[in-house]
């Protein structure tokens, strides 16, 4: 029964933001949609200037509010060893992100993972100075939708971290197979252990349109795009499929260790 969710979704969650460490309730309470996003246009490259703000229309289709995503990720390791095989639920609360409330809606992301297994997966952590023995279980953070693009912080908690240094997912319109784009150089801030003030390039391509099977079933016309990232320890990739109504429905990454993480949509709920 794809369209129905285990009694969980039923349930009250508390919200441990890894921002701020607050706590709240997985509960969806949306405000009016803003009609417009703004994006500053830059010019120059020696010495950047300001040349206009720019009005793009908003859109909440694919992170529709109140509506819940359920995505089976397995981890594994660079010989292949199974690491760890959990839930990972989304929803977007229809609000704007208070973190960057400007650009991008709140996505609550909560971890269904097994707190007796966080030691041993520790171990693999490619990052060791930014490993931590108490894990995120439910966080808040930020995506973008509207008519030019569809774009979404990765899921990098606990033993997903890498992925702050491979390609976000993202989608620029109109799509077509063979479409290319770079995302523009990324510096991370202080906090990232041994990838801090690291500056991470991105390149996207749309290799194909597919019609794919997941857990969830089988998923028409999805767009399949590759992302390559590399940065100064490494190359990292993700090969990513985007349905029009669903968003990214399977990601699957190689980080710079050889690492796999293999995430695919398995369940929804529309509330």
């Amino acid at each position: 029964m794809k369209y129905k969710l285990n009694l969980f979704f039923g349930i009250v969650f508390l919200l441990g933001s890894c921002t701020n460490n607050k706590s709240d309730d997985f509960r969806c309470a949306p405000e009016p949609m803003p009609k417009y996003e703004y994006r500053a246009s830059i010019i120059g490259e020696m010495t950047p200037q300001l040349d206009s703000v720019l009005r793009i229309e908003k859109r909440r289709e694919v992170f529709k509010p109140c509506r819940i995503y359920a995505f089976d990720a397995a981890f594994y390791s660079a010989s292949n060893e199974l690491l760890s095989q959990e839930r990972i639920l989304l929803m977007s609360t229809g609000k704007r992100w208070e973190h960057n409330p400007e650009k991008q809606d709140e996505i609550l992301v909560k971890y269904e993972f097994d707190k007796e297994s966080i030691d041993s997966i520790n171990l693999y952590q490619l990052n060791k100075s930014a490993v931590y023995n108490k894990w995120s279980r439910t966080v808040s953070t930020g995506i973008r939708e509207n008519v030019e693009e569809i774009w979404m912080h990765p899921f990098r908690s606990n033993q997903y971290n890498f992925t702050e240094v491979a390609p976000f997912p993202q989608i620029k319109f109109p799509l077509s197979v063979g479409k290319k784009w770079t995302d523009n150089d990324k510096k991370l801030h202080e906090g990232w252990g041994d990838w801090s003030h690291m500056n991470v390039r991105s390149t996207f391509e749309v290799l194909s349109i597919e019609t794919i099977q997941s857990n969830y079933g089988e998923l028409e016309n999805c767009w399949k795009v590759k992302g390559v990232s590399t940065f100064d320890l490494g190359r990292s990739e993700v090969t990513y499929w985007f349905h029009e109504k669903y968003g990214f429905v399977k990601l699957n990454y190689v980080n710079y260790g050889d690492q796999k993480l293999n995430i695919e949509l398995a369940e929804i709920k529309e509330n």
